[in-house]
């Protein structure tokens, strides 16, 4: 069997990934602390950093990068600061690094996951993973970029926080189009098999929901007594934000009422 090395392999869509590919793989996981696992072989390192990157690629074939850093997703919240700016250190020189070494070490396929809409948006986070599919065009190494829409464990995170307001402004009209990471996994590990793809179809969820669609049947599983208030936006946001929808594209099959109503509270 085949090595595939995954980079962010202990996050959501990493871990969905990593069970995916575990049957017909030897799967290796760079991380910066080792996993419990014993079906993965674990390399500690940090893309940030550079520690573990060679050895982590070392004999493999195929590398799916779903490593990120977000500050607002990590928190839960976005802050003034997050329109401003956002750390490449992972994202950009981590990307780099990995690359450089996947080159070397004669990798086949790199595979980056990336997000709907990075090249449309001027949001920080958006153009750092712009700029990482910059460098994975132009790095050396056979490539697939992969992007997708909102995860669903994103979406619920964030409002789970904003709840915690006495009132929840909800700019209602913007649209939104959420994705169950189990099914974006099924996508990469569909691409891993296919071998290099280049720019890859879109992935997204399978509807395409208001905010205030995606907050009501929030409101409706979680049973939380929000208050919210419609909050007006301009037209220039309600494009940004549905260009960050994909609903042409490939989609998943997990609704966010489906995702909510299976971890709702007993």
């Amino acid at each position: 069997m085949e090595t595939v090395l995954v980079t962010g392999g202990t996050g959501h869509l990493g871990r969905d990934l990593v069970r995916l590919l575990k049957p017909g793989h030897r799967v290796r996981v760079l991380a910066r602390s080792r996993g419990d696992d014993p079906d993965v072989e674990w390399v500690r390192g940090d893309l940030a950093t550079g520690a573990g990157v060679a050895k982590a690629v070392a004999g493999v074939r195929t590398v799916v990068h779903a490593a990120t850093w977000s500050p607002a997703a990590r928190r839960g919240y976005p802050l003034p600061a997050d329109l401003v700016r956002t750390p490449g250190d992972v994202d950009v020189f981590g990307t780099r690094r990995l690359l450089d070494e996947a080159a070397r070490a004669g990798a086949g396929h790199l595979v980056y996951v990336s997000i709907v809409g990075v090249d449309r948006s001027r949001l920080p986070y958006l153009r750092v993973k712009r700029e990482a599919e910059r460098l994975v065009r132009a790095g050396g190494v056979p490539w697939s970029v992969l992007r997708a829409t909102q995860f669903h464990w994103l979406a619920d995170r964030m409002l789970g926080r904003a709840a915690r307001m006495p009132v929840l402004p909800v700019p209602a009209d913007l649209e939104t189009q959420p994705v169950d990471t189990a099914d974006f996994a099924a996508y990469v590990a569909e691409r891993v098999e296919a071998g290099p793809g280049g720019q890859c179809e879109d992935f997204g969820g399978p509807e395409v929901l208001s905010l205030e669609e995606l907050v009501d049947q929030w409101r409706r599983f979680r049973v939380r007594p929000v208050r919210t208030v419609r909050l007006p936006v301009p037209e220039r946001a309600v494009r940004a934000a549905r260009d960050l929808t994909c609903p042409s594209g490939r989609r998943g099959t997990t609704s966010w009422s489906t995702w909510l109503r299976a971890r709702a509270p007993e």
